[in-house]
């Protein structure tokens, strides 16, 4: 039931109804039973799995580049988060690559030991971290991770990390359990490439030059009705700094709006086996990215 009290939880701009993420954390020294649970539901929930410490500074750092580049406004509390008035997202690969704290937070310590745990074998990161500090709004539609990153393993997981405590109304991302087994929407969406272009269409000069995706990669922009088509439900929790949600490349997720007065501060970072093929865009000291080094030709 929706009270007065209940916070107002929306994405792309449309309420939606979620329910709670399941905590795994039990399980932690249970590699096995942590492999089924990301098996049956597609995610994997840890509160309080990361050393607050930890989160606390790489959250530091970032929002002291943000202030320097005048990301926040002029007199607040970088702590706060309050977005400059003219404040838009950007890229900010750099700023994470540059942060310490960061670095040391995704890529040692627990967070290196949980996924050595998940894969039982030596494990690679990519070298590209996506920094998010999405300001009130909407945020990112639903959409599988394996149409930006397919172009090595499938066997790839994602680590979403709240940067400081994020509540319903601030958001969050939510997922979609069990959609990793949606073998139709895998085939007809899942295995597309947002960088690959019809060689044979009469923009493909233009395409391959291009800096940008040539397709946006979005899989619905009505996540409500998607989840009820599929008899699937929505799913999310009021994170705090420590907490660690893992998922599948194939599994469906979102980013809640934000309906608060703030920048909402996370990362995706992305873990493989060591030696198995790595999708190149991600690696290096210069990744590619979703640049015109990366883009494909094909035959339409």
């Amino acid at each position: 039931m929706i009270t007065s009290t209940t916070p107002m939880i929306t994405a792309q701009g449309a309420p939606l109804e979620v329910g709670e993420l399941r905590s795994s954390i039990d399980a932690i020294d249970d590699a096995a039973e942590l492999r089924a649970r990301l098996q049956a539901d597609g995610y994997l929930y840890l509160p309080g799995y990361l050393d607050v410490d930890e989160v606390r500074a790489a959250r530091l750092g970032i929002l002291t580049a943000l202030q320097a580049a005048g990301g926040l406004a002029p007199g607040t509390d970088p702590d706060q988060a309050v977005p400059a008035p003219d404040y838009r997202q950007r890229s900010l690969h750099e700023i994470a690559r540059d942060c310490e704290p960061l670095q040391r937070l995704l890529y040692a310590g627990r967070m290196a030991e949980f996924y050595h745990r998940i894969f039982a074998d030596r494990v690679r990161h990519f070298d590209y971290t996506w920094l998010r500090a999405v300001p009130p709004g909407k945020a990112t539609p639903p959409h599988m991770d394996s149409v930006f990153m397919n172009r090595g393993t499938l066997e790839l997981l994602t680590a979403w990390t709240p940067l400081g405590d994020i509540d319903r109304t601030l958001g969050g991302v939510a997922v979609l359990a069990g959609s990793h087994r949606l073998e139709q929407v895998k085939r007809e969406y899942g295995h597309r490439d947002v960088d690959t272009y019809c060689a044979d269409d009469e923009r493909a000069g233009e395409l391959a030059g291009q800096e940008r995706m040539v397709w946006d990669g979005v899989l619905t922009r009505e996540p409500a009705e998607f989840g009820r088509t599929h008899g699937l439900r929505w799913l999310t929790a009021d994170y705090r700094a420590g907490d660690l949600l893992t998922f599948t490349i194939f599994t469906v997720h979102l980013g809640l709006d934000n309906n608060a007065d703030r920048i909402r501060l996370s990362s995706d970072s992305r873990y493989q086996r060591a030696g198995e093929e790595v999708d190149p865009r991600w690696i290096g000291i210069d990744p590619s990215a979703h640049g015109s080094r990366s883009k494909r030709g094909m035959i339409c």
